[in-house]
């Protein structure tokens, strides 16, 4: 197999955007740069491009315009172009649907198509650079379990729950899921274990330092980058977990904080490449996107949800960005397995203990969540969070009746795979 790996920053031009996450706000400034990170696989019989941005999130049509770009530069088959989103909260706002829906007041801001093109002309660019730069390599696989994370729900004697992040004295105790597996994925020239290229993975909103400034930065995936480049040498693609419901330990906390947890991060990965497992050849392409019919959700369906507010104005705020409640729309999957390693892609914010579900039902020795790969669909809860309530049901498109038939068809196409 053959792996090549690129970078580009993609900081907007004048450090000038609205940032996602929490309340839309305008940046004031950089912290550190924004990157889109490319690798770029090959075999004897296929070809693959995966990309992992710092931003929040992309909607399905501006991801139909970036493979467009790709398949003209590179001749690649939009089945074999995968993306993702580190989700960090401190990057540029790039969603049409929130745009669309956030202006009363104000004028609509005007970067968002500049800033698209600027995004896909450097894309293209990192695609080709990693392109050039493919060689043969062997293939190191390991984990670690790294104890960075929480789940952000806790749950009270009362069949009540109350988040963390806004009661951040419980964050020493929090009790429930997550998913604390670092996954390891090192690419090496051939009977080396210096890595020219590595791919990491772990389960948790980059949220670090959140909402505590208006500077744009990378959080924890542009500290974990920079380490392991300047320990290993190489070029690190991160990509974010299911965490839909998994936080760091310390959400806005500052910058200090960012630098703390991704250097916890970066040393696992680069102590851990020493011990990791060589995979035997010849090491296999195979790759798969899929759309399967979901629902969208309802009025009724909103106001059905434990803990939902009562007002009917504020309940359908809470649908105004589904375009068609109750309709039956196609939402898109992506499966890139590379040897013994799956990665799934999924439309949105898949909170951890369906990841984990995903992981347990793999047929693939290893597997790994791509957050935010194929659309922005928002949170996708597991069923029995609808009965407790919170943001994580609450701030979703797809109806709840969607989350099953939406697992189990990932499953069956990992199998098929």
């Amino acid at each position: 197999m053959q792996a090549g790996f690129a970078e580009t920053i993609i900081t907007p031009p004048a450090g000038k955007c609205l940032i996602a996450g929490y309340k839309l706000r305008w940046s004031t400034g950089v912290h550190d740069d924004l990157y889109a990170s490319a690798v770029y696989l090959k075999d004897d019989a296929a070809r693959a491009l995966l990309v992992s941005l710092d931003v929040l999130a992309m909607e399905a049509p501006f991801i139909a315009r970036l493979k467009a770009a790709l398949r003209e530069a590179l001749g690649l088959d939009p089945g074999s172009i995968f993306f993702t989103c580190t989700h960090t909260h401190e990057g540029p706002e790039l969603r049409e649907r929130k745009f669309r829906d956030n202006w009363e007041d104000d004028d609509e801001p005007t970067y968002l198509e500049g800033y698209q093109r600027f995004l896909i002309a450097k894309i293209v660019e990192a695609a080709r650079e990693a392109a050039g730069r493919a060689q043969e390599c062997d293939l190191l696989v390991n984990r670690a379990y790294v104890d960075e994370n929480m789940n952000r729900r806790f749950f009270l004697t009362d069949e009540q729950f109350v988040g963390i992040p806004g009661n951040k004295q419980l964050a020493p105790i929090a009790p429930e899921y997550t998913d604390k597996e670092l996954g390891l994925i090192y690419f090496c020239p051939g009977g080396s274990r210096h890595p020219f290229g590595a791919i990491v993975n772990y389960t948790m909103h980059p949220l670090t330092a959140g909402n505590t400034s208006s500077l744009l930065s990378a959080d924890v995936p542009g500290v974990v980058r920079d380490l392991i480049r300047e320990s290993l040498q190489c070029l690190t693609c991160y990509i974010t977990g299911a965490a839909g419901d998994n936080h760091p330990k310390g959400p806005e906390a500052g910058f200090a904080e960012t630098r703390r947890v991704g250097q916890v991060l970066a040393t696992e990965a680069i102590k851990r490449r020493y011990d990791a497992f060589r995979v035997e050849g010849p090491i296999r392409l195979k790759c798969l996107i899929r759309s399967v019919p979901l629902p969208l959700r309802t009025l009724d369906e909103i106001k059905s949800i434990a803990l939902a507010p009562q007002d009917e104005q504020e309940q359908r705020f809470l649908l105004r960005r589904v375009d068609r409640p109750g309709a039956v729309v196609p939402v898109e999957f992506s499966l890139l397995a590379v040897g013994p390693v799956l990665f799934v892609g999924v439309p949105g914010e898949l909170v951890a203990e369906l990841g984990s579900v995903l992981k347990w039902f793999s047929p693939f020795k290893r597997t790994y969540i791509m957050y935010q790969a194929t659309d922005s669909l928002d949170y996708i809860a597991h069923p029995n969070a609808y009965r407790w309530g919170g943001g994580e049901t609450l701030c979703g498109q797809l109806s709840p009746r969607a989350v099953r038939p939406l697992i189990n068809a990932i499953i069956d196409a990992m199998e098929e795979l």
